[in-house]
């Protein structure tokens, strides 16, 4: 089977440790692109956090699509047109954030550019150096939840989410996606936003079929993809239940560029 879509996570996965891209892996994806095959960035940042990369990749022309927020959000990487979007409602948020708040944990949202927390701690601070948006404490949640929001994200020692986590995909298993982004980060998303339905839905709009996507990531949010595609690829430095789901495995971390690996080596 010939693949036609390579869906991409950028953090640990794309990106090295100090957020750029290499050029090894630049140039395997100019020659996927030239061999015919759709790029498309998947992750859980933000169009804000994701555009500068899509630019670097020039990826931000018109026809080429971002899966934002974990899937919460499909955009046109060239001008963020909302393709497709699913948000948590206002009484959703303003329940979710009381049941965050009586176990002790800050929490944050993401609104026109800005991380609004709960509480400014430093894993807001880590966020804000890694997707360059600024901080704000928020200071009147009925006008921030008033349209509901995209997402959630819990901040904390990593031991704890892992806690956290259990608890909260019972407590709502029926109202939201929760799921790490990072060992630090817990996420909850509006129900159906996961990176692999989203990448479901893009492919039928594009008419390809999931047996000729190729999806590389590394984390827990990157597992619906892996699973869903007929192509999941996973670097070195992936978990070890992504590794257990993927059909490939790059030896290479990525420090190392194991997406250009996985790319010549299973893509092209």
């Amino acid at each position: 089977m010939k693949i036609r879509l390579i869906a991409l996570d950028l953090d640990d996965t794309l990106l090295r440790s100090d957020l750029t891209i290499s050029a090894g892996n630049r140039k395997a994806l100019v020659n996927a692109e030239n061999a015919g095959i759709e790029i498309v960035l998947a992750s859980g940042r933000n169009y804000i956090s994701m555009r500068e990369y899509a630019r670097q990749l020039g990826l931000d022309r018109p026809g080429n699509f971002l899966i934002c927020s974990n899937g919460a959000e499909t955009l046109a990487a060239e001008s963020g047109e909302i393709i497709e979007q699913l948000r948590l409602s206002r009484e959703f948020c303003h329940a979710a954030s009381s049941e965050i708040e009586s176990r002790g944990f800050p929490w944050q949202v993401y609104q026109d550019g800005k991380i609004f927390c709960s509480d400014i701690n430093p894993w807001a601070l880590r966020d804000k150096h890694l997707t360059s948006q600024p901080v704000e404490k928020v200071e009147d949640k009925q006008a921030l939840f008033r349209n509901g929001q995209i997402k959630f994200v819990i901040p904390g020692e990593p031991e704890k989410i892992a806690e956290l986590y259990a608890e909260f995909r019972m407590l709502f298993s029926d109202q939201a996606e929760v799921v790490t982004s990072k060992p630090y980060f817990l996420e909850i998303l509006p129900k159906g936003a996961d990176k692999g339905q989203a990448l479901g839905r893009l492919a039928e709009k594009l008419k390809i079929p999931m047996k000729a996507v190729m999806a590389i990531g590394d984390a827990m949010n990157d597992l619906g993809m892996i699973e869903a595609a007929g192509f999941g690829c996973a670097p070195a430095n992936a978990l070890a239940v992504v590794k257990a789901s993927a059909r490939h495995i790059s030896q290479r971390t990525n420090e190392e560029d194991a997406v250009a690996d996985l790319i010549y080596s299973v893509a092209l």
